[in-house]
């Protein structure tokens, strides 16, 4: 029977992904040109944060072509705004924009949100150039789905209005699991800490709401028989009021695969009833397994099945529950290590902690308060809630600040993150027989743990930070880690209601994730080419997730009123600051040598720093925004130099790349940052001639990605790698 059950669903899985694959294959929507259509979204699938409309829906042509996508829209007007943020009905729009297929990762071991688009059914993304009209519709009454999208839009709506800020952002997250721009600050904090999870609607929620339900109509003196279908019903509308979110489905599901199980007499192991619910999720959502959530959640739950046993032989009740907690954040090492490159050791011990808050306390009083609110308003709950989670975030930031133990572990390989799940599994396996093996299991996991010590694998990346500067180097065994420049872009003031809440830095995208995933705890060096904003932008919010031990710039480049700022921001973080200039030699496993400025000057593009190295037999020259002037200056002061790799002045601009230089160097590789359709249209045509008359291989972070090279102790540097392949 359970062979003939499996192989049914094997057939039908390959069905099911013979029609997802024929379905991605179908002509996507013409690009880059106008298109009239109808987009239709429901209440709750829109997002707004500053000027900016988030929207996700399904798009129709005239032809009656009818996909899913994701659009954007920038607002106008305040007005135009608020209109928008009062839409609570399903809403059809009469639009004119242009399609294009997402970006896919352009930096390594970086954030593919082609992919991510992709595991949601949505091939390509939408701008919207022009709205003609605006039409409000209401559900059928069939049409459970867009109802469940309504009520939770009126809910969402209701808690702004009746509570305040914090408050209402504490209902909207772990009632609704409705997470706003306002909430993104608060992630930074939370993900330090390890409790992100918490505030992620999962089996701990529906736990308690599913059980209050169960609680309260059994109080009533309802049946269980009776009951069972009530909270299949009940599954099903709490399920819409969140947004059909992967973690509370696959909770909700496995809840009542469970319940099923005692109530049918199915016979069903834990784990039976785990399977089945991760078959039946496949079924809804093929790419569930690909996607960080779906891994996340069933991963955890997964887990659970097997560390229960072993902590439940624990007498004390909150030692139980501790072990439990720090067993469950070991297991999920493997899975940190695919996503996120660290692990957060105090995350067993906050959980622990405040688990029981949020289950005894945080959740039923909020719950309490957003029900009693439709029948009576008390001024003095609105207000003491407010104090009370205005405090309890301020710990949070503390604690973030003071309290926190993280590990920086990379990006595991294949054979690691294997190797890693089988000593774990094995670990879980003595522990609960209590062998003394066990002792050596813990001590190869912790070595594994740090085995980015061990590679022998050095890196020059020059990293895709848009419309900017920034190249890694790091040394074989993790010896040394520098950075030369930052990148950053420039922020142009708006007005209050257009300025965007979830504001992050462009190195949170590229540059810090990037780090992560080779394993940077920290930075030795840093070198600052000059000051401005899109080569050290982002110093600050790189030091704070990765701190800084030594900032090296021009001399002179502090006369910058933007560079000043950061330079004092770091000193006060702890971080050495040396202003250099020509003839210095920045030294440790690796020779920086400074070729220029020769002058302190202003830290403008002329007194850009020329650094020289020689690594594993390839000779490197970063010259940030040098212009030509000051690359005939520099082969007239060293009349002899000859490089294999070039990063080309100044984006590819006209102001450098000089022919004599370029000739005179001798270059093999000549590597270009600039950012993708930028407005200073870099590279220009000049020097894209310049760099094909001399025959040198010219790579571009806009049209490669990150461009890398890797070598070991034993062997020369490889040949240039890309992340995008040219077509």
């Amino acid at each position: 029977m359970i062979v003939s059950v499996s192989f049914l669903c094997i057939f039908m899985m390959i069905g099911l992904c013979w029609q997802i694959r024929s379905k991605e294959k179908h002509s996507k929507f013409p690009e880059r040109t106008a298109v009239k259509g109808q987009l239709s979204i429901l209440p709750d699938r829109y997002k707004i944060d500053g000027d900016r409309l988030q929207l996700e829906g399904s798009f129709a042509t005239h032809k009656k072509e009818k996909r899913k996508v994701v659009a954007f829209y920038q607002f106008s007007s305040e007005r135009e705004k608020r209109n928008w943020q009062k839409v609570n009905q399903p809403i059809t729009i009469d639009l004119i924009g242009e399609f294009e297929t997402p970006l896919a990762k352009t930096n390594l071991n970086g954030f593919d949100y082609q992919k991510y688009l992709k595991e949601n059914n949505v091939y390509q993304t939408l701008t919207i150039t022009n709205i003609h009209t605006i039409k409000k519709a209401i559900p059928e009454v069939y049409d459970i789905l867009s109802w469940l999208s309504v009520y939770r839009k009126k809910a969402i709506d209701y808690c702004d209005q009746v509570f305040l800020s914090e408050t209402a952002l504490y209902l909207k997250t772990l009632i609704f699991g409705f997470k706003s721009s306002e909430f993104s600050q608060k992630e930074g904090v939370l993900a330090n800490l390890g409790i992100l999870h918490l505030f992620s609607l999962s089996g701990m929620h529906v736990f308690f709401f599913v059980g209050s339900f169960r609680y309260l109509f059994l109080r009533a003196g309802i049946t269980i028989e009776r009951l069972f279908w009530l909270q299949l019903v009940f599954s099903v509308v709490y399920g819409g009021l969140t947004g059909f979110s992967i973690s509370v489905v696959r909770a909700l599901l496995q809840s009542m695969i469970s319940l099923s199980n005692r109530e049918f007499k199915w016979g069903l192991s834990g784990l039976d009833c785990w399977s089945v619910t991760l078959i039946v999720g496949l079924f809804f959502r093929p790419y569930l397994l690909f996607s960080v959530g779906g891994q996340l959640s069933y991963g955890l739950s997964f887990f659970i099945l097997y560390v229960q046993p072993i902590t439940e032989r624990i007498n004390n009740r909150y030692l139980r529950m501790y072990c439990f907690s720090i067993l469950l954040n070991v297991m999920m090492i493997p899975l940190v290590g695919l996503t996120f490159f660290e692990w957060q050791l105090t995350s067993s011990l906050f959980t622990f902690l405040l688990l029981p808050v949020f289950e005894k306390f945080i959740l039923p009083i909020l719950m309490v308060s957003l029900v009693s609110s439709f029948i009576f308003k008390l001024q003095l709950l609105v207000r003491g809630l407010e104090v009370y989670f205005l405090i309890q975030q301020s710990i949070f930031e503390w604690l973030s600040h003071h309290s926190t133990v993280t590990l920086v572990i990379g990006a595991f390989s294949p054979i690691l993150f294997l190797t890693l799940s089988i000593l774990l599994f094995l670990f879980l396996q003595m522990l609960y027989k209590r062998s003394n093996k066990v002792y050596g299991l813990a001590v190869a996991i912790v070595l594994l743990l740090f085995s980015k010590y061990f590679s022998p694998n050095g890196t020059v990346a020059f990293i895709d930070v848009g419309q900017g500067d920034s190249i890694f180097i790091q040394t074989p065994f993790h010896q040394e880690n520098m950075l030369i420049d930052t990148g950053g872009k420039l922020d142009f003031g708006k007005e209050k209601w257009a300025t965007r809440q979830n504001k992050k830095m462009n190195a949170d995208y590229s540059v810090i994730p990037y780090l992560k995933s080779k394993g940077v705890k920290y930075l030795d060096k840093v070198l600052i080419s000059h000051g401005d904003i899109d080569h050290c932008g982002d110093l600050l919010a790189i030091n704070k997730k990765i701190p800084i031990r030594s900032l090296y710039f021009p001399e002179g480049t502090e006369k910058k009123v933007a560079f000043l700022r950061l330079l004092e921001g770091l000193k006060k973080s702890g971080t050495k600051c040396y202003p250099v200039l020509a003839g210095a030699v920045i030294s440790q496993s690796i020779p920086l040598k400074i070729l220029a400025p020769t002058t302190p000057g202003t830290g403008e593009n002329k007194d850009s720093m020329v650094v020289y190295t020689q690594l594993a037999g390839k000779r490197f020259l970063f010259t940030g925004d040098l212009e030509k002037e000051g690359e005939v200056q520099l082969i007239k002061q060293f009349p002899s130099l000859k490089i294999d790799v070039l990063k080309v002045g100044h984006h590819g601009s006209m102001t450098s790349s000089d022919a004599s230089f370029i000739q005179s160097i001798d270059l093999s590789d000549a590597v270009i940052s600039c950012g993708r359709n930028n407005r200073f249209d870099h590279p220009h045509e000049a020097t894209v001639s310049t760099l094909k008359a001399a025959k040198i291989n010219e790579y571009r972070t806009d049209e490669n990605g990150m461009v890398y090279y890797e070598w070991t102790p034993l062997t020369k540097m490889s040949a240039a790698k890309t992340i995008i392949e040219e077509d």
